[in-house]
């Protein structure tokens, strides 16, 4: 794993909450990593800054169907089946999670916290609000999850 890795996604992170006025969740008291809270509308430079990324989607069958971002793989937000693949995840690369608004991913992101994934970023205001600022959506296969 890169030593430096850690050290970019935190300035990274930090880079694009200072220019969009946007928030960090306050740091675990349990020793756990922190959720990076970013908005969806910087996604562009944040996958520009972190190629290896995964990108998720956490919403329900039908919302994927009617349109995803490119390049996301997807994980229903299934009770019965989101933790096997949520634990599966590589712990050297970044995870990015949307969802429709932003209640979903944050549930999900509070579980990657929990389980122990060391770089995870909860895009907030989700396809509602990159639907709403225009941006493209994709309609092709989820892509196959590391």
């Amino acid at each position: 794993m890169n030593s430096s890795f850690p050290l970019t996604l935190v300035a990274c992170a930090a880079l694009l909450v200072a220019c969009a006025g946007g928030s960090t969740a306050p740091s675990a008291t349990d020793g756990r990593p922190q959720v990076q809270e970013i908005s969806i509308l910087k996604l562009d430079s944040l996958q520009a800054a972190l190629p290896n990324a995964i990108l998720i989607d956490v919403r329900s069958d039908e919302e994927w169907a009617a349109g995803h971002l490119a390049g996301a793989s997807y994980i229903s937000f299934d009770w019965d089946h989101r933790l096997d693949p949520l634990k599966a995840l590589p712990e050297d690369r970044p995870v990015l999670v949307y969802c429709e608004a932003g209640g979903r991913s944050g549930v999900i992101t509070e579980e990657l916290r929990i389980l122990g994934h060391p770089y995870i970023v909860d895009l907030i205001g989700g396809m509602e609000a990159w639907s709403e600022n225009d941006r493209p959506v994709a309609f092709d296969e989820p892509v196959a999850l590391p």
